[in-house]
């Protein structure tokens, strides 16, 4: 019985540390009674974020890839009206291909150098 208890338990943590992801780039910004966050992970998934006092808060998943200093987004179901890619330049990320420019502050840059 403590074999069984055991193994199972073995089984849930390997299970649980799996899922364990390192957040290694953090850009935001402040918007009209809102903000605005882009958080990317090492397993190449990324979160788009937008929410406000006033509005619900919108979230956009999917992977990126990194090539120089260039972010290619794609998103799992619908994209943001910023677009799908961007560039890291002078401590900001700057989405190019949008409805409209956006401009995110990052506060944390841990991406590996891309050749």
């Amino acid at each position: 019985m403590k074999f069984r208890f055991l193994y199972f338990f073995f089984i849930w943590v390997l299970i649980n540390c799996k899922n364990d992801k390192k957040e290694i780039l953090s850009a935001d910004r402040e918007a009209p009674l809102g903000w605005i966050y882009l958080k990317m992970y090492d397993d190449e998934s990324f979160e788009f974020i937008s929410q406000g006092m006033m509005r619900d808060k919108d979230i956009y998943v999917g992977n990126y890839k990194l090539k120089h200093d260039t972010l290619y987004f794609k998103y799992k179901d619908s994209i943001p009206k910023v677009g799908s890619k961007a560039i890291i330049q002078k401590g900001f990320v700057n989405y190019l291909n949008g409805n409209y420019s956006e401009s995110l502050h990052v506060k944390l840059n841990n991406l590996p150098v891309s050749k």
